[in-house]
């Protein structure tokens, strides 16, 4: 038997998130690890006639800066959601579908 776990009680460690280590009843010795995935961020999907783009991200990011880590330039769009135009400077701060709609332009 294994000194260190003979006699322990089942805990969850606090040092490192996510994970728990326990120990079998005394008549017999185990270490289990095991390890609980969480979702921490957020999903921005950017769909529009030109663009299919979907963001993993952690935190929240204005439209714009979305735009620019999904590669598109954000002068040449616009972008709203269920029917409302959403300014730039938008903060987004949870999972969103986003219409991105190309403005054209020329004569």
């Amino acid at each position: 038997m294994n000194s260190r776990v003979t006699g322990t009680v089942d805990f969850e460690s606090t040092a490192i998130p996510g994970y728990a280590i326990s120990a079998a009843d005394v008549r017999f010795s185990a270490t289990v690890i095991s390890m609980v995935l969480s979702r921490s961020g957020m999903e921005i999907h950017l769909k529009g006639r030109d663009y299919d783009v979907k963001l993993e991200i952690d935190g929240e990011r204005t439209v714009r800066l979305a735009l620019v880590e999904a590669g598109i330039l954000p002068s040449t769009v616009i972008v709203s959601y269920d029917g409302t135009i959403l300014p730039h400077a938008t903060v987004l701060s949870q999972s969103v579908k986003l219409l991105v709609t190309t403005i054209s332009s020329g004569g």
